[in-house]
């Protein structure tokens, strides 16, 4: 058997585990993802990855369905948050490019809340794809092989940064109605942009407990900062005796409560933003002050 044959043969019976080896030795790294059209049961999924590969080969991997895991501290949960039908990959050196969109079921409605309540919270967060699929190579022996490949990108920090802005009472509607309106400004330091439909969130005090909600409408959060209109309904009364009285500030907690999108309330988006209390301090004397003066 000639050298060249002998070097094909090694190559031909060790293929499965050099194959295995470059996937294994491959990463994946997510550039952006957006979370669309929520509904209890299903979202729409756009991810856009590079797949980082330092093996000479270039291999085709054939499409595969793969599960989607939470990683907490190198742990997966204990089931996929969803399914997602994966296309044909070409692996290139060093680097190939890749795009996901599709529309896909909620596997674990428990890992997708303990995953959302994560992006919300935490700086950055991890996610695992896991499958089983052919990989060809030229005219070597097609071989199966299993992907599993965790990913750690940027996530929203709890909300740090969260501020309102231009906030106007409406001194003189004391009704019910909503008496207060202004912007919300939301920082998104990650990757993702969520739809999240209509939120609301309750306004508290330390000292009168809850003092109204506020909802900001279609809130959609995208990379960067972002800065959403607001409504809200205040109780006045309780607003006043929760100021102080020197310094005409007032500290206020904000608490999600609902997220509603096509009139369905989203669970896992609530439970998140119930679990990131916000605080914050407004100078109630100067909003007031504006209020009435038309600034």
């Amino acid at each position: 058997m000639s050298r060249k044959h002998q070097h094909f043969y090694r190559v031909y019976v060790a293929m499965p585990k050099i194959a295995q080896k470059g996937v294994d030795d491959s990463s994946l790294e997510v550039t952006e993802f957006k979370f669309l059209n929520p509904s209890s049961s299903a979202i729409t999924l756009y991810q856009s990855n590079i797949l980082h590969s330092p093996s000479m080969y270039t291999p085709t991997l054939d499409p595969f369905v793969a599960a989607s895991y939470l990683v907490t501290n190198g742990t997966f949960g204990s089931e996929p948050i969803i399914y997602i039908n994966m296309p044909s990959i070409h692996a290139l050196h060093p680097s190939s490019v890749q795009t996901v969109e599709q529309r896909v079921a909620i596997s674990s409605l428990e890992q997708l809340t303990e995953y959302a309540t994560q992006v919300i919270a935490k700086e950055y967060v991890s996610t695992a794809l896991t499958g089983s699929t052919i990989l060809h190579e030229g005219k070597l022996p097609s071989t199966r092989i299993r992907y599993n490949t965790t990913s750690t990108y940027r996530a929203l920090n709890g909300l740090n940064g969260f501020n309102v802005t231009n906030v106007r009472i409406n001194v003189t509607n004391t009704d019910g109605s909503p008496n207060m309106k202004g912007y919300a400004y939301i920082p998104n330091p990650s990757i993702m942009t969520i739809e999240m439909g209509n939120v609301t969130m309750t306004l508290s005090t330390d000292k009168a407990g809850v003092i109204g909600t506020s909802t900001i409408p279609n809130m959609t959060l995208k990379p960067g900062n972002n800065t959403l209109p607001m409504t809200g309904t205040l109780n006045q009364t309780l607003v006043l005796s929760s100021t102080d009285t020197k310094t005409g500030v007032m500290v206020m907690k904000i608490t999600g409560k609902d997220c509603i999108y096509n009139g369905e309330h989203l669970t896992y988006y609530e439970k998140a933003l119930s679990q990131n209390v916000l605080s914050l301090s407004l100078n109630v004397q100067q909003i007031i002050k504006d209020s009435l003066t038309g600034a």
